[in-house]
């Protein structure tokens, strides 16, 4: 079992190394430096940056300085609502009376930014959550609906040791659950009926990291196979079985969407990892994209290195879909300059509709101009672009 997975890891490791004179290196090679007339230039915006006015200003003020024109500002963290809800309970920390989607969507609207709300989709709790959240929250008022391990223990019951050997950052709600999805649809309704968004993004629309033959493999039943055979059919059964489900959730989302508000973008934040969205999270986003189930996928290539950066975008390459996709840079892993300017290089030399960055803190501090000039942000992002998004 332990050979077979070793044997699986290696050929996906091989297989997502950039190949010499591939359609990828070729398009960067050839790239003729040039800003793209229309270009997404976003920033994420975690819930931590919207909790009062004043920091809602800030993140508005730090866009405007640098031009960046699309604002995914997280409203769904960890099960609670940082918008106006009747069902999802209101999160905790925030300033008496303050709605941050409301006021964040009136300050950018000011300066032309455009807006989508950040919807956590799965993942529903981690150890503070369960810690501190209100008897409303679906940890109690819906235990059953969360994803179990392979001895059938919930998800809520792993200790915060637990989570870090299973490399998971909290509960999962279980996506083969019809309620669950049900749930998530209304989620979304209710943000697009009460909000003028531009548009939904997705987030951890997957299952956690799974780990196939041991107790950390999520969704899979407990059994107990005969023979490795058995296990390689079971575990191929299951693997097949959870990216249906996650698909089905994506469908369903654009269901709704297209429902209350057809022109808006529907996007989510995806894995470049060959690998590991096949065989771990069970995301299979390029199909997603190709079937028109989402409008842009968000690679959340997070690596401070070029050669790494180069081996996880390579094989993703397809000019059938480049130009849905943007670049997620993530600035809090202190990449150095070279890697970050590569990175907006490779989005605008592949066709890419953009790039993101992760994540609004990074460009706040009295330090942060100086960091911003080391990046080269006024020079790359040295006039006003419209993103330019359109909905499939």
């Amino acid at each position: 079992m332990l050979r077979l997975s070793c044997l699986i890891l290696l050929s996906c490791t091989f297989a997502q190394m950039p190949v010499l004179g591939s359609p990828y290196q070729a398009a960067l090679k050839e790239y003729k430096p040039a800003p793209p007339q229309k270009e997404v230039r976003a920033l994420w915006v975690t819930r931590t940056s919207i909790q009062n006015t004043k920091s809602i200003q800030t993140v508005i003020d730090s866009m405007r300085r640098n031009n960046l024109n699309t604002a995914m500002v997280q409203v769904r963290g960890r099960g609670e609502s940082y918008y106006r809800s009747d069902f999802v309970p209101r999160a905790q920390g925030l300033q008496p009376g303050l709605d941050p989607l409301g006021e964040f969507l009136k300050l950018a609207k000011q300066s032309g930014i455009s807006v989508h709300a950040w919807v956590n989709v799965f993942l529903a709790a981690d150890r503070e959550t369960i810690r501190s959240a209100p008897r409303e929250h679906l940890i109690y008022v819906h235990s059953d609906w969360f994803l179990r391990d392979r001895n059938g223990r919930s998800m809520l019951e792993l200790s915060r040791a637990e989570l870090v050997r299973a490399d998971v950052e909290g509960a999962f709600l279980d996506p083969s659950n019809e309620a669950v999805r049900q749930y998530n649809v209304r989620v979304v309704g209710e943000i697009l009926e009460r909000y003028a968004v531009d548009g939904i993004h997705l987030d951890y629309i997957r299952y956690p990291s799974s780990q196939s033959g041991t107790i950390y493999d999520f969704g899979m039943p407990p059994s107990n196979p005969k023979t490795q055979k058995d296990f390689v059919y079971e575990m191929q059964v299951m693997q097949r079985s959870r990216r249906d489900f996650v698909t089905q959730m994506v469908a369903e989302i654009r269901s709704e969407v297209r429902r209350k508000k057809p022109q808006a973008i529907l996007s989510a934040a995806v894995w470049p990892n060959k690998q590991k969205i096949e065989q771990r999270v069970f995301q299979m986003w390029p199909d997603w994209l190709h079937r028109g189930l989402i409008d842009y996928a968000f690679l959340m290539s997070y690596y401070d290195t070029i050669q790494r950066f180069d081996e996880r975008l390579d094989p993703f390459f397809d000019p059938r879909i480049n130009s849905r996709m943007i670049l997620g840079v993530g600035l809090y892993r202190n990449p150095p300059p070279a890697v970050t300017l590569h990175q907006l290089r490779t989005s605008r030399a592949i066709g890419a509709a953009g790039i993101c960055y992760f994540q609004a803190n990074w460009f706040q501090g009295k330090d942060a101009p100086v960091r911003e000039k080391n990046h080269q942000f006024p020079q790359m992002f040295a006039t006003w672009s419209e993103p330019g998004l359109t909905a499939n």
